[in-house]
């Protein structure tokens, strides 16, 4: 390679990661300031009152600065204006200090809190707002490049790309969109809107509904909802006490649920982890493990590639399909139909309460019997073998290299067991002491 090549693959290189930062909000870069590593930081604060008659609601309009709006027992509105301003010496920096204000604007409506940024070709500075309204203010607030902090208002509407977002003790709903920074919420009254991608999300203790939308980041629900949607490609996803219905859309990150109420999971090389779960489980995934304990309801699971291990489900329904992988079962119970291939399959039920149908290929099947009830029994394997180490009388009948084994065939009032597999033994086998 020849020294021009190296020199441009350099440059490229570092071209890409600078504005890599750039579109992370890592380096703020407005394009039309004069950009140099020498400045010097120097701040300014001012403050202002708004007084009564107020109008309902509170607008702030900011840029490249943090916004926090704090509701309080008053009856005006309060706040300081920090400039945050680099320039070579103190002399350049008070001349824009001079010249950069709030703008303030008392409509019918609402009161709009802005700057006059715009007024400016040489943006180095930061503007930041702290802000004190009458509690419960309904509030909107669109920034940029800083955080933004609501506490102890009303309605709160925040569009704050490529910034942090704290919204706590909220007298109403939120509707919050950003990037790349993280998101905490809790203590609202009603529901909870959060479009973001890149970010960390963490909910508590909202009782209405809540929607969520994210990637390449976490999401941690907790507390309350009376119904959660959560679209998280790339995403790790935690709910934990949510009792209304859930419904998560995910890819490529583990979804765990701790003590939730009827779901409905959508995963895509997903692993899922369930401890506690109260109504209807249906989950659609592929390739990753899924972990089952306490769950009370029915249960539908289907998808390929992906493991089922579950304990402690008793409901009406339930019903599996998947392939390649093991699917292991203890102490369920309801109607229950097991498809596989290629993967092994142990059932250790929960006096029957409904019919057991397994239809499998290339699998191996372990069944461990409930109890001393007797359940008519049909079990049938294809170039294998059946093994018997139970009480009762069996028939077994052997041809074109298929195994049949039925038992309790006089039993006309129990549900009934079907096993069929190929090229897998059936195993019976005492189950545990209850």
């Amino acid at each position: 390679m020849k020294a021009k090549e190296i020199v441009l693959l350099i440059f490229i290189i570092v071209a890409g990661v600078f504005f890599y930062h750039v579109q992370a909000g890592k380096i703020d870069v407005v394009w039309d300031d004069f950009i140099a590593l020498d400045f010097n930081e120097y701040t300014y604060q001012e403050t202002q009152v708004i007084e009564p008659p107020l109008p309902a609601s509170l607008k702030v309009l900011n840029s490249h600065g943090q916004v926090e709006v704090l509701g309080a027992e008053t009856d005006r509105i309060t706040f300081t204006f920090e400039k945050r301003i680099w320039r070579r010496n103190e002399e350049k920096a008070r001349e824009v200090a001079d010249e950069l204000h709030p703008v303030v604007n008392k409509g019918d409506a609402a009161v709009t809190i802005t700057t006059n940024r715009s007024d400016f070709k040489r943006r180095n500075f930061e503007t930041n707002f702290r802000i004190t309204v009458p509690s419960g203010t309904p509030v909107e607030v669109t920034n940029s490049y800083g955080l933004v902090r609501a506490d102890q208002v009303g309605e709160t509407m925040i569009d704050n790309r490529h910034g942090e977002v704290s919204v706590t003790n909220i007298r109403g709903g939120a509707v919050i969109e950003n990037s790349y920074e993280d998101v905490e919420v809790s203590g609202l009254e009603s529901n909870c809107t959060i479009r973001s991608r890149h970010s960390d999300i963490s909910v508590k203790a909202v009782p209405g509904e809540v929607n969520i939308e994210n990637s390449y980041g976490l999401v941690d629900l907790r507390g309350d909802s009376q119904k959660a949607t959560i679209t998280a490609p790339h995403t790790e996803i935690w709910v934990e006490d949510v009792s209304g219905p859930l419904e998560v859309r995910n890819s490529y990150e583990k979804i765990t649920l701790r003590n939730v109420g009827p779901s409905r999971l959508d995963g895509s090389h997903s692993s899922i982890d369930i401890d506690g779960l109260a109504g209807n489980l249906e989950i659609n995934d592929t390739y990753e493990p899924i972990s089952l304990k306490s769950v009370r309801g029915n249960l539908q699971i289907t998808g390929g590639h992906m493991s089922v291990k579950g304990k402690g489900i008793i409901g009406d329904n339930i019903y599996i399909s998947s392939s390649y992988e093991d699917v292991d079962l203890a102490d369920f119970a309801g109607k229950t139909t097991i498809v596989l291939s290629h993967g092994n399959i142990t059932l250790t039920p929960l006096p029957l309460t409904g019919p057991l149908e397994v239809r499998a290929t290339y699998s191996p099947i372990t069944f461990f019997w409930p109890g001393e009830d007797r359940y008519p029994l049909e079990a049938q394997t294809r170039s294998s073998d059946i093994q018997w180490s139970l009480s009762g009388n069996v028939s077994i009948e052997e041809k074109d290299n298929l195994t049949l084994l039925r038992a309790f065939s006089e039993v006309s009032d129990r549900p009934r067991i079907l096993l069929s597999t190929t090229y897998g033994d059936i195993q019976f086998e005492k189950g545990p002491s209850r």
